[in-house]
């Protein structure tokens, strides 16, 4: 591992994303959330993705300059189209959108397609509760990756569809979760095979439906499959995953499973955003917030040495962490960023050259 300020991190991949095509202002803004997942320890939508995005970026699967295009309206609900735009480019623009509607509005509802890969889902939520909006974002994509077999199956028939939800706390805290319907994110297995390490096992299985650890049986021809959250019995995490496609592709306007040949592999979406303000109030929420908070973290734990931890619990800790010590970034990683560096003739950290 070689190690990166948050800030060094930031401004050289906005200057690779910059370099690559995409407009200034929307490379800073998409260096930025790459970083700040780096920093939370989710490498699996950090600096990895930035090299994916630039690729998009030269097929035309992700368009810079792309706007948000309202397709229908009211005052609670929003149905738009991305126009292939960059994620972290517009959810931006979809949260400033609903949160004006909120103003008049106790809930309200964005379905949105032809999305570019959307990030982390987290900061989205994260975003709408710093506000004080309890919200919930699904998200799939768009009925074209098949990465994730039913239990009992050998083949990949869906999607990760990741979900993530945030409710606001008394002074500026959060309660946030980020997860994936599937075992683990895909993301992470990209990240284990580049730098050639194992996954976690009851993860993945190769095409025969043998479990194993190694991420390269995903990239393999015939390809292996992601077991759905909860393993080969994961028949709740699956069924999540179904949800999320009839739902979110059912209200964009978008594809489940199996897309028409040649779809783009895009990102489809769900949003919804509540104002306690017209139910029982946020000072209601955040008192019997803090009540229930204090009573989960008080529970005896098995082992005295690990306390109870709740989510978002390690995020917070590891990105207060790493605004101290500094970004970790492995091997592979530092060897792509280089590789890309030098072709778009951007001048990498004195850091990463010394790796």
């Amino acid at each position: 591992m070689i190690t990166l300020s948050s800030d060094r991190l930031r401004i050289f991949a906005a200057e690779l994303l910059h370099k690559s095509g995409f407009q200034a202002d929307e490379a800073k803004t998409i260096a930025d959330s790459l970083t700040l997942s780096e920093m939370m320890g989710h490498s699996s939508h950090g600096l990895m993705r930035g090299i994916e995005y630039i690729k998009l970026l030269e097929q035309g699967s992700i368009v810079s300059g792309a706007n948000l295009e309202t397709i229908r309206e009211t005052p609670n609900s929003l149905m738009a189209d991305a126009q292939f735009g960059a994620g972290q480019v517009i959810m931006p623009a979809l949260l400033e959108k609903l949160k004006n509607k909120l103003e008049t509005q106790a809930v309200v509802t964005a379905a949105v397609r032809n999305c570019g890969h959307v990030g982390r889902l987290g900061e989205w939520v994260e975003i709408a509760a710093e506000a004080g909006y309890p919200g919930l974002l699904l998200v799939n994509d768009n009925g074209s990756a098949f990465l994730v077999a039913p239990p009992g199956g050998k083949q990949a028939v869906t999607s990760t569809n990741p979900l993530a939800f945030a409710v606001p706390l008394a002074d500026g805290e959060i309660f946030m979760a980020d997860l994936s319907t599937s075992a683990i994110a895909f993301g992470k297995a990209k990240v284990a095979r580049m730098n050639g390490s194992k996954l976690p096992p009851n993860a993945i299985q190769d095409s025969d439906g043998n479990p194993t650890t190694d991420p390269e049986a995903l990239f393999t021809n015939p390809r292996g499959s992601m077991l759905p959250m909860g393993g080969a019995q994961g028949y709740k995490g699956f069924a999540l995953a179904m949800f999320i496609d009839l739902l979110v592709s059912g209200l964009s306007g978008g594809q489940m499973p199996p897309a028409k040949k040649g779809t783009k592999l895009i990102n489809n979406l769900t949003m919804v955003l509540w104002n306690p303000k017209f139910f029982a109030g946020i000072a209601h929420m955040q008192e019997e917030a803090k009540k229930y908070l204090t009573f989960v973290r008080a529970c005896p734990p098995i082992d005295p040495a690990n306390p109870i931890r709740l989510a978002g619990d390690r995020l917070n800790t590891l990105k207060q962490d790493r605004e101290k010590t500094g970004i970790p970034l492995g091997k592979g990683l530092t060897e792509s960023l280089l590789t890309l560096a030098k072709k778009l003739g951007v001048t990498p950290p004195a850091e990463l050259t010394e790796f």
